[in-house]
């Protein structure tokens, strides 16, 4: 049974992209990418709104050696090498392998996705990521907080969510980035 899992580059203020709808800001260092890389190795399956995926298909052809840094090959390879959801209610299926629309979000679909998979699933996004939090179905939050104050923007947590969490690794990188990785151990509980 695999876990649901949230991560996001994020500003320290909360936000993943700022008020112009740009995320540049975050673009990790070559010390934090192997870091990401080393966490998604235990990703099987990625679930994605349409607005991510169109960012991310970009490791379907990533140019190989286009960055300066190994990690930008090696994760491309650990992308091809796991199965897309794509919830969108007007994509087309898509040409890449491996990947799958639904044309909604289904808490009881996702659920039964997760507990089949025998490693665990990211869900990506902050629109799509809050639908399963406020529903109590993600299992482990990681922020990757970049050095870098968006001012506003999108937050990358639902407004009215709250959820006790358990931090079970961090790390700090020379860029000035922080991993901060938490257990949730009670979510899905909003003020809302």
């Amino acid at each position: 049974m695999g876990r649901l899992r949230y991560g996001m580059l994020v500003s320290l203020d909360g936000y993943a992209r700022d008020a112009s709808g740009s995320f540049d800001w975050a673009r990790p260092s070559d010390e934090l990418h192997a870091y990401i890389n080393a966490q998604e190795r235990g990703v099987g399956t990625y679930v994605y709104g349409r607005g991510l995926w169109e960012v991310m298909r970009y490791w379907q052809d990533a140019p190989p050696g286009e960055a300066s840094a190994p990690a930008h090959d090696e994760y491309a390879a650990i992308w091809q090498d796991s199965d897309k959801v794509i919830i969108s209610t007007t994509l087309q299926p898509p040409p890449e392998p491996r990947t799958d629309v639904w044309d909604r979000f289904d808490v009881d679909r996702l659920a039964t996705l997760v507990r089949q998979c025998p490693t665990d699933v990211s869900i990506g996004g902050p629109t799509l990521a809050g639908h399963a939090l406020r529903a109590g179905l993600v299992d482990e939050i990681t922020a990757y907080v970049m050095p870098h104050v968006a001012g506003g923007g999108l937050p990358w947590l639902p407004d009215g969510f709250t959820s006790s969490l358990a931090l079970r690794e961090h790390h700090t990188f020379d860029s000035g980035a922080v991993a901060l990785v938490y257990d949730v151990t009670t979510s899905g509980v909003t003020n809302t």
